[in-house]
């Protein structure tokens, strides 16, 4: 009898146990989903907020002028119907004050919502570019000294239209080889094309980040827009350090460059700088990205702005990315815009 009411105590031990266990992981299961389901419902905010925010920025950027600062904004003054309008053929260009940036500093946007606008004439052109300047990026990103001119070679090897070989290039029966596809013998359409280039998928460097195509462009070339230009793609030119880079940016910010002689008085020594070859207003050709607090991924959208276009858009998107967020966007240093485009709110709960 007595072995008897030990079973019985034994097996309701067991009981007991198995269904505190399966209460445990029931509550463990049921926070996950929970913890999903903010999840998802964070992201759908986001998601609204990001698609209101890019209109919000598409409008202003087929509405209002640039300036060497940036993008104007409607203010106070141009609201006021008694304020003297400014004479666009006089002032042309000249900063009105305010101006959303487009070197790539990041905005608060709608609701969660950030944004930032990179001017692509400030970025380094895969397709049309000075061989030190690109030789000298891939060397602050960490490529070896002796792999710079092979890939600039092969670069250019796969964007001319003929198949004769350069000296460290290849063509058709190098990537016949390989077992790749061979050459278009055409330019980029975009900066992640040059990862088909022989070699260059390799150079692990370039791609942690994004470092690569979030530098380069395929839709400008020649000397960068000096307004504009990220930090490593101003070290890119001759004579120019890391610290001449970051006094150049911190000139800007207070005052944007007109000309090569702005650029030699904020760096108090001249620079060898073609005045003819050096731009300081921003391209139509820019990349907003766009994403949201807590969120995981951010859009890239490259527009084309086409004021001219005949019974078209005013714009144009030449492609847009969905990429794993970088570090960058993470920890953004956001700045605000005062205009209601980009403060009233993107949805409203209703009940």
């Amino acid at each position: 009898m007595r072995s008897q009411d030990g079973f019985v105590l034994a097996a309701t031990l067991w009981i007991l146990a198995a269904i505190t266990l399966s209460a445990g992981f029931f509550a463990l299961w049921t926070h996950h989903v929970l913890e999903l389901t903010r999840q998802h419902q964070a992201d759908l905010h986001g998601e609204i907020a990001m698609s209101s925010t890019r209109s919000a920025v598409l409008y202003l950027l087929a509405t209002q002028r640039m300036s060497f600062a940036g993008l104007t904004i409607p203010g106070e003054a141009s609201a006021d119907p008694k304020a003297k309008p400014v004479n666009l053929l006089e002032n042309f260009g000249r900063p009105l004050g305010g101006e959303i940036g487009l070197d790539g500093r990041a905005y608060s946007g709608l609701e969660t919502a950030c944004f930032s606008i990179q001017d692509e004439a400030g970025l380094l052109s895969l397709n049309h570019f000075y061989p030190s300047h690109l030789e000298k990026l891939l060397g602050l990103s960490g490529v070896p000294s002796d792999r710079r001119g092979p890939l600039r070679d092969k670069l250019l090897d796969y964007t001319d239209v003929d198949d004769l070989h350069r000296l460290n290039g290849a063509e058709a029966d190098d990537y016949e080889r390989e077992g790749l596809p061979p050459p278009p013998n055409r330019e980029l359409l975009t900066s992640w094309e040059v990862r088909n280039v022989l070699g260059w998928k390799a150079q692990k460097e370039l791609w942690e980040g994004y470092a690569l195509p979030r530098l380069t462009t395929v839709a400008s070339g020649g000397m960068p827009n000096l307004n504009t230009a990220p930090k490593q793609i101003v070290k890119t030119l001759t004579d120019m350090d890391d610290e001449s880079a970051a006094i150049l940016i911190d000139a800007r910010r207070e005052k944007p460059f007109y000309s090569v002689r702005d650029i030699s008085r904020a760096l108090g020594r001249k620079l060898p700088l073609d005045p003819m070859g050096t731009g300081f207003f921003p391209a139509t050709s820019l990349r907003v990205t766009l994403w949201h607090t807590g969120g995981r991924r951010m859009r890239e959208v490259h527009v084309r702005l086409t004021p001219q276009a005949d019974k078209a858009a005013p714009w144009r998107i030449d492609y847009e990315l969905s990429l794993p967020m970088t570090e960058e966007q993470h920890h953004a240093d956001l700045q605000t815009v005062p205009i209601p485009a980009l403060t009233a709110p993107a949805y409203s709960d209703t009940k």
